[in-house]
């Protein structure tokens, strides 16, 4: 592997559309998270996907306390993802689900290891291969087919296949008439959260559930039809990494503004198996308290226990300069965690880089 340096079973009902709140012109929709079985049942004890990784997708390594290089990890690593190609070679009209070019199927689970590594987390995520990929590509046909979502679509729809509607109800899903709900893309979707029925963080807290090791994407390119995604998120566990610092998003350290929740609000910090209940947070910008946030109701069943909040006073525009945000986080219990902690989020603006990179990440 090259080195970047720098549910429950399937819904019985159609999911209903959660839309995002960046305006009109972004439609970009989101069913809600896929959940276990078992709501609080640990994962990772659960079968690992058996399928081989595949080849393709680098790991990304980042230290977040480190400017330079975040900068660089989201100037050479994530901005270019965005320029893939879909190269699809399906079409809606004669339900050929087709496939996309490798490379942007590789650029999705590479965004979904830029946001791992910025939480501390291995960006290590590789493709799957086998059902996952022609599954989840079957399964954004028949949403962009039929313009909705569901983890468990009816074989009444168009387009729908056994293998399509076994892989919704183990993704993320995305659907919208612009190129926001694929690919890369719909990662950023994802991490965000925004809508009704995402309250839980259930999409972001897939893609950052410590032990992930493979995923896949299918994605429907905008066009004539409308753009879709299903990322596959249940199964393919591998080891449980170390998380002494738990798993918060935005995350501790250096985070580029762009890639802060600005649609939901929503923030969140995880510990395996911690008690939330009596959790309280507070939290300062560049030293001046902020209001007191509002809470999302505590869900289980989304990879590890989350605390998810909304808070007062965060600005999502481009800073002019660093801002730091102090959270502490009070009353935690369970799961080994400490009754308090705190850490901070320290939004920036990252500079274009001096020198250009080559695609190992490496300086020129």
């Amino acid at each position: 592997m090259s080195i970047l340096m720098l549910p429950r079973a399937p819904l019985a009902l159609t999911l209903a559309l959660a839309l995002g709140a960046a305006g009109a012109a972004d439609d970009a929709q989101l069913g809600p998270a896929p959940r276990l079985d078992t709501a609080g049942a640990a994962p990772a004890a659960l079968q690992p996907w058996p399928v081989a990784t595949t080849a393709g997708v680098p790991a990304v390594v980042v230290d977040p306390q480190n400017r330079d290089q975040v900068t660089a990890i989201y100037r050479g690593v994530y901005l270019p993802q965005g320029d893939v190609a879909p190269g699809w070679s399906g079409g809606v009209a004669g339900c050929l689900a087709g496939t996309t070019a490798s490379a942007y199927r590789e650029a999705t689970i590479g965004r979904v290891n830029v946001y791992r590594a910025l939480a501390g987390l291995p960006g290590t995520v590789a493709l799957a291969g086998g059902s996952q990929a022609t599954g989840t590509q079957a399964a954004a046909l028949m949403f962009s087919a039929n313009r909705s979502l569901s983890h468990s679509p009816p074989s009444s729809w168009t387009c729908w296949t056994q293998d399509g509607a076994s892989a919704a109800g183990q993704s993320n899903i995305a659907l919208g008439s612009s190129s926001l709900a694929a690919g890369p893309a719909a990662v950023d979707l994802y991490m965000d959260d925004a809508g009704t029925g995402n309250e839980a963080a259930g999409h972001r807290r897939w893609l950052l559930y410590p032990p992930q090791a493979q995923m896949d994407s299918g994605s429907i390119p905008s066009g004539s039809q409308w753009a879709a995604n299903a990322l596959w998120v249940l199964s393919g566990w591998g080891a449980r990494p170390p998380t002494p610092n738990g798993v918060a998003w935005p995350p501790r350290g250096y985070v580029p503004w762009p890639l802060l929740p600005q649609r939901s609000n929503r923030w969140s910090f995880s510990w395996p198996g911690a008690d939330f209940s009596r959790a309280t947070v507070s939290m300062t910008r560049n030293g001046v308290p902020l209001g007191a946030p509002s809470y999302e109701a505590i869900t289980n069943g989304y990879g590890d226990n989350t605390l998810v909040w909304k808070p007062q006073g965060v600005t999502y525009a481009q800073p002019a300069a660093d801002v730091t945000y102090r959270v502490t986080i009070s009353g935690l219990s369970g799961g080994g965690a400490p009754a308090s902690l705190s850490y901070d989020v320290i939004v920036f603006d990252p500079p274009p880089l001096a020198d250009p990179l080559f695609a190992n990440g490496f300086e020129r």
